[in-house]
């Protein structure tokens, strides 16, 4: 669900403007980066996308560096969910990411 100035996908909300993610009501520590990534991923929940389009989208057109940069980025993305949440993020193999609905 997107609101403008947030958007809610199941347990986590993102404050587009005021940068904390909240998983639960607790603020998710995040660097700037995995915080644009989740943000994107979010806006985007339920889409496929491939690593291109992420590098594309989040870290823009000029970066010079390989796509397992998304990989790494996910990685600690899920460890800072908690393994209870890591699932939220899917990988879909030979593609990219998706990010869907926490399943209770």
């Amino acid at each position: 669900e997107e609101g403008g100035d947030r958007i809610e996908v199941g347990d986590l909300v993102i404050d587009v403007n005021a940068y904390p993610a909240r998983l639960r009501g607790q603020i998710i520590d995040l660097t700037y980066k995995e915080f644009e990534l989740l943000k994107y991923l979010a806006a985007n929940q339920g889409r496929v996308l491939t690593r291109e389009t992420l590098l594309d989208e989040v870290w823009g057109e000029d970066y010079i560096g390989g796509s397992r940069t998304v990989d790494v980025h996910v990685r600690r993305l899920r460890a800072k969910l908690g393994t209870e949440h890591d699932h939220l993020i899917g990988t879909v193999r030979n593609v990219g990411y998706r990010l869907d609905a926490l399943v209770e």
